[in-house]
């Protein structure tokens, strides 16, 4: 069982999925999960709001100068924004699918839009969508479906770039941190992927070329020269075998490791290039064959993996508004990262603040405060979060002494002890507790308090 927990946290966003993978055994719970076809539907908040920049601009410009109105506007948008993050949390914790979720997170934070950038949340929805449709394809298809998103050009600049006045941005980050990374090209390799996205604009679902402004002269990409657009460059960056183990090593930090072996990146990276960047049997090999080591402690939780498994450990249904806002105060503001680099992960998960919020979050939870909780409410109040009285219970499935039930929390929470910990958890829940008292739920509660705060359990 303490692999299905470890795994559960690998594979998805909390230990939800344990007593499945349990169940049916880890290669079919795998196949199923990338076997998965899903529809995003388009959420109602997001058919109603405005569907580019120009429908955006001309509203504003409908109330030019009344300031009460504007402000009503800006309410909206925020809103808005506040409401996407609410719906991809909902997403990601209650699909039957958590690992598609999980590798469509990833890509987001590979190829980074922002709501509060880009300022049409139609477009970071389509953003979304297109992720999704492609994240168990093929990663050259992916690479030119993301170049030609609304958000991305939006949030990158490339409206700016046009013949004879080129805006490196899109191109830069093309090279960094789409496909290569620092160091394998040049600036004149740059200028020229630069020039042939020249031109590439907003369209109506996605991005298009407006003719005029696009580069039609000769360009020299990697030694080749040609009247190259977006398709052809990202062909040429493609014949790069170091495409697949610059993706293979950010993937591996994603679900395993914070500093991955290098054995690990190139094995993984040839996985790529045998499979000419189809991505299915890449994360198929990946997940089979880490997910068989026991051993956990090889990466910091990320935020939102630590607050949904609280949750589900003590029964909480999540008010996804309020998890919205505690992860912004946890640094992972989703759909709102600090840059065009993303989530960093690794140790900036867990700086002096955000580890003492997290222990804060656990003493309100197990404690109370009612305090904290009408502050709390009273900075949420704009965006109708709604209730946010979590009321835990913790449910033991062998809650026959304290023996059982320390055994069954520390292998469920933390895989791993040493002699301190034991000895300060038998005297939270001494040798004589008798489960069916009146306070024993409490007591059970003070143990998951003192694992939760614990080092240990900031790990996977």
């Amino acid at each position: 069982m303490i692999n299905s927990h470890l795994n559960a946290l690998r594979l998805g966003f909390s230990t939800k999925q344990a007593d499945i993978i349990q169940s049916v055994g880890l290669d079919k719970y795998l196949q199923h999960q990338l076997d998965a076809k899903v529809l995003v539907k388009e959420p109602l908040f997001i058919a109603n709001s405005p569907k580019s920049l120009a429908e955006f601009r001309t509203i504003r410009e409908a109330v030019k100068g009344n300031e009460e109105e504007i402000q009503k506007i800006v309410q909206y948008i925020n809103q808005t924004n506040f409401q996407f993050k609410a719906w991809a949390l909902q997403r990601f914790d209650e699909s039957e699918y958590p690992l598609l979720e999980k590798i469509a997170l990833f890509f987001q934070n590979h190829f980074v839009v922002t709501l509060q950038s880009v300022r049409v949340p139609y477009w970071v929805y389509l953003h979304y969508q297109t992720i999704h449709q492609h994240a168990l394809g093929n990663y050259k298809t992916l690479v030119k479906e993301m170049v030609y998103s609304n958000a991305l050009i939006k949030y990158l600049d490339n409206q700016q770039n046009v013949k004879n006045k080129i805006n490196e941005n899109l191109g830069r980050e093309l090279l960094e941190l789409f496909t290569l990374g620092e160091g394998h090209y040049t600036e004149q390799d740059i200028k020229n992927v630069a020039r042939a996205l020249a031109g590439l604009s907003f369209g109506k679902e996605k991005g298009m070329y407006r003719p005029l402004l696009k580069d039609n002269a000769a360009k020299t990409i990697f030694g080749s020269t040609g009247n190259f657009d977006a398709s052809d460059a990202i062909d040429l960056i493609f014949e790069k075998p170091q495409v697949a183990y610059f993706l293979a090593e950010k993937v591996l930090k994603w679900f395993f490791f914070d500093q991955p072996p290098k054995h690990l990146i190139e094995k993984y990276g040839k996985v790529l290039l045998q499979h000419q960047y189809e991505l299915k049997p890449f994360f198929q090999k990946m997940f089979t064959e880490e997910c068989q080591h026991t051993q956990g402690g090889n990466q910091i939780k990320n935020p939102l993996v630590f607050f949904l498994q609280v949750h589900h450990d003590l029964n909480i249904t999540p008010n996804y508004k309020l998890l919205a806002f505690i992860l912004k105060n946890q640094a992972m503001d989703i759909y709102d990262q600090p840059n065009v680099k993303g989530w960093k992960g690794g140790k900036e998960w867990l700086t002096s603040q955000t580890y003492a919020d997290r222990n804060q979050f656990i003493d309100f939870l197990i404690d109370g405060n009612e305090m904290f909780k009408k502050q709390l409410a009273k900075r949420l109040e704009r965006f109708e979060v709604g209730t946010i009285d979590l009321l835990p219970k913790l449910v033991c499935n062998n809650p026959k002494n304290a023996a059982t039930i320390l055994e069954e929390l520390t292998n469920r929470m933390i895989f791993e002890t040493n002699p301190e910990m034991v000895s300060e958890l038998n005297q939270i829940l001494k040798y004589d507790f008798d489960p069916k008292s009146a306070n024993a739920q409490q007591s059970m509660l003070r143990v998951y308090q003192y694992l939760a705060k614990s080092p240990e359990f900031q790990i996977i």
